[in-house]
């Protein structure tokens, strides 16, 4: 199973907005190494999913086929914001081609599969998210905005530009409800938004180190793991992965779109410290573990301050 987030950045001069999942796929086992946070080819949103992967990933995978084929989505002339519909009308014919499947199993994957998609709309001049998922009394994919304030004991009309989807969500509401204590009293006393930084990434990165929640053995069943992935969507349509610093088996590596990247493998997109936020772009260097060829490339490791 999963946990997704997806918030709107507000620190700076620039606002962005944010994708984070776990990286475990389950099944007879479970697998720690899995992409759930997909851009599109028009590169100005993202998709991420909770649920079924027989529902997910066929859908996901075709929706990046429909606007790498088609000029006017490729080409960002359709708005994001119109996108949405075109998003939710690929995905309710894709449920509607499954065939002989068996109707209550295929009720159930639908009931527990949504999706998170957003991006920035250059006719709203603002990012948008919305939380797709089954409307069984309609049954249809609906989409809907983000719904988290009250879960911050907010008002509902100063929202919060965040939502999320899939397992542990009332323990993840808690832990950023923590993280955010200190802006949401200021909200409370003065009428301020409280505006998120990478807050709900670090709450995501706290559970994920938490074998309560990724040790099938204990009694939460481990239903999310693996290392954190992350990718942003900037304002001037452009998405980019980060590499995500992590321990895996008490040993530092970097998880890229949920991969552990492996010693000898190089990369070019900055790193990101999950906890406090913290970038770092890639350094060119020597190591002594890459073969020849790959000397004084660019590897992955982090900047230090001396350099």
């Amino acid at each position: 199973m999963t946990l997704s987030i997806a918030w709107v950045r507000r620190i700076g001069p620039t606002p962005e907005l944010i994708f984070a999942s776990d990286s475990r796929l389950t099944g007879g086992g479970n697998v720690d190494h899995c992409q759930k946070v997909f851009s599109l080819p028009r590169e100005d949103c993202c998709i991420t999913f909770a649920g079924s992967t027989m529902i997910a990933y066929p859908f996901i995978l075709q929706l990046q086929n429909i606007v790498l084929e088609y000029k006017k989505l490729l080409d960002r002339a359709l708005d994001v914001h119109d996108l949405r519909g075109k998003v939710l009308a690929l995905l309710n014919r894709f449920i509607g081609a499954h065939e002989e499947a068996v109707q209550d199993d295929f009720q159930a994957d639908l009931l527990i599969t949504s999706f998170l998609f957003g991006g920035w709309s250059w006719k709203k001049s603002r990012f948008y998210i919305w939380r797709l998922f089954y409307d069984p009394a309609a049954k249809r994919y609906v989409a809907s905005g983000p719904t988290v304030s009250h879960q911050l004991g907010l008002d509902q009309s100063e929202p919060v530009e965040l939502a999320h989807i899939g397992d542990y969500r009332p323990d993840f509401m808690r832990r950023l409800r923590y993280l955010l204590n200190d802006k949401i009293e200021e909200a409370r006393n003065t009428g301020a938004t409280v505006n998120l930084n990478y807050e709900p990434l670090a709450a995501l990165a706290e559970m994920l180190a938490d074998p309560d929640y990724t040790d099938r053995k204990r009694e939460l069943k481990g239903l999310i793991g693996g290392g954190p992935q992350v990718m942003k969507v900037y304002p001037y349509l452009r998405t980019l992965t980060y590499a995500v610093e992590w321990d895996h088996k008490g040993k530092f590596v970097y998880v890229l779109r949920g991969r552990v990247i492996a010693d000898y493998e190089l990369f070019t997109v900055p790193g990101i410290d999950p906890f406090t936020g913290q970038t770092r772009k890639p350094v060119r260097g020597r190591d002594s573990d890459l073969p020849s060829s790959m000397a004084d490339s660019t590897v992955g490791r982090p900047l230090t301050d001396d350099e």
